[in-house]
């Protein structure tokens, strides 16, 4: 999963909830929540690795007990050993990036039509102050407020709504 983060802007203004450009009428909001997304087990993430090491030298192995010896064989068993510390070097970054993963929380917007994830936060107690924000603001007409918010971004965007289909943009 790609990660990145920005800071965008969440306002209330003229009864309309503004999450960087989206707007939200006030009142065709039906609940605001929040979902905690929880990194991989670090257990499971380490058995993997592991798992992918051990198959990887097992292939290693095979390949090269079947090349024999010669001159071009050796050649041949050099770029399997590259290969194979190129695979290792891949996995272990993998590894280190999902061990690092932390907890993000979504504040998801539903409206009488569907339901939006508006901002995604590391921060549990950002993300439950929009929350009691955005519901004082629909029930007290005059209420406005402005802040800006770390949004992490992450995976991949999908929007396939009506005449706006973009399809899949993959994020790097």
């Amino acid at each position: 999963m790609a990660r990145r983060s920005s800071v965008i802007d969440v306002r209330v203004s003229r009864r309309v909830l503004w999450v960087g450009g989206d707007a939200y009428p006030l009142h065709n909001i039906a609940r605001a929540r929040q979902f905690q997304l929880l990194p991989p087990k670090r257990a499971r993430v380490i058995i993997r690795f592991v798992r992918q090491v051990i198959g990887l030298l097992v292939a290693t192995a095979l390949l090269g007990s079947l090349l024999g010896s010669g001159a071009n064989q050796e050649t041949t068993k050099n770029v399997i050993g590259v290969v194979a510390l190129v695979l290792f070097a891949a996995s272990l970054y993998r590894l280190v990036k999902r061990l690092q993963m932390r907890t993000v929380y979504q504040l998801i917007i539903e409206t009488s039509s569907s339901s939006n994830t508006a901002v995604v936060s590391h921060d549990a107690q950002q993300v439950g102050n929009l929350i009691q924000l955005i519901m004082e603001a629909i029930d007290n007409p005059l209420a406005e407020f402005a802040l800006q918010v770390e949004n992490v971004h992450i995976g991949d965007q999908i929007n396939q709504y009506g005449d706006h289909n973009t399809g899949k943009k993959v994020s790097l």
